[in-house]
């Protein structure tokens, strides 16, 4: 009797978990290109949909190249979120629409005043940009990323009418959340309005943009520094009183820690493309009000 109850538990959670899986691989596919992406959608649909994310995290979003899983996967999404002006969106645009040709596109930077050129820090005079192309960052801001989520929603509900109420209503909060960021960096700005940071890669061009914070970077149009440019921004660390050095874990430390040790500053390692970005959009802004 034992053994027959015994055999109809393990055949009942089979079942079980063979329509959960079910359940899993029913969701639609939807893929993106940076994991920040993953976390906007999942604050407006929560885990309703199946979210591909074509450049892990870690990875040079300018250079990389997709696996075949993930293709695999993107032969399966029914759209795929554009950030708008990433370099991996170019130059794999032409092959990731051949590889799902019935994918809908959707370009979530619409309505954003983009930056031109790599812009190197701001002040209250004028802007520093150099020539080049678009700057990518906008999802480092909360004022950007309250324009992304409203092209996100809008998207979401053309593709899921069914969620509206479930969207409409997830918005509404994550809305107030980016107000509450974007008053809580309107009062740093008050408090210190000469706030500089520095930076290894302009990856807050924006935000600085935003809240009229001066970015210095390190590296210099894209490429890594010459002797001569690493003196001249030694000397403006030292004339700004640089006492932290912002690094990302994609990019070569090693110019960093020669500014870091040269000025006695410290390092920290910053995520931009942190698939919790609340959390390490909060991390930041902490640092920079305590620095």
């Amino acid at each position: 009797m034992k053994n027959i109850l015994l055999a109809i538990l393990i055949a009942l959670t089979a079942l079980s978990a063979c329509n959960t899986k079910t359940k899993i691989d029913n969701k639609p596919i939807v893929t993106v290109s940076i994991a920040p992406q993953k976390y906007f959608i999942e604050r407006l649909m929560g885990d309703s949909l199946d979210v591909n994310i074509m450049i892990p995290q870690g990875s040079d979003h300018a250079s990389y190249a997709p696996t075949a899983a993930q293709i695999k996967r993107l032969s399966k999404s029914i759209a795929y979120f554009k950030m708008g002006h990433l370099g991996f969106e170019a130059g794999w645009n032409d092959k990731l629409n051949a590889a799902n040709q019935n994918m809908k596109w959707f370009d979530l930077s619409d309505g954003i005043d983009i930056i031109q050129g790599e812009h190197h820090h701001h002040d209250h005079d004028h802007d520093h940009i150099c020539t080049g192309g678009v700057d990518p960052h906008t999802w480092t801001s909360p004022k950007e990323v309250k324009i992304l989520t409203r092209n996100l929603k809008k998207h979401l509900l053309a593709l899921f009418p069914e969620y509206k109420d479930l969207v409409s209503s997830n918005y509404k909060i994550f809305i107030g959340e980016l107000d509450e960021m974007d008053e809580r960096l309107n009062k740093l700005q008050t408090r210190n309005p000469d706030l500089t940071f520095m930076i290894f890669h302009p990856a807050y061009t924006y935000l600085a943009r935003a809240y009229n914070f001066e970015q210095i970077t390190i590296e210099f149009e894209g490429k890594t520094p010459t002797p001569g440019k690493l003196k001249s921004t030694i000397e403006l660390a030292r004339e700004k009183q640089i006492k932290t050095i912002y690094i990302q874990q994609e990019f070569d430390q090693s110019n960093a820690k020669v500014i870091s040790e040269e000025i006695g500053a410290n390092t920290v390692q910053v995520n931009p493309l942190s698939e919790n970005w609340m959390a390490e959009m909060e991390r930041f802004i902490s640092h920079l009000e305590n620095q």
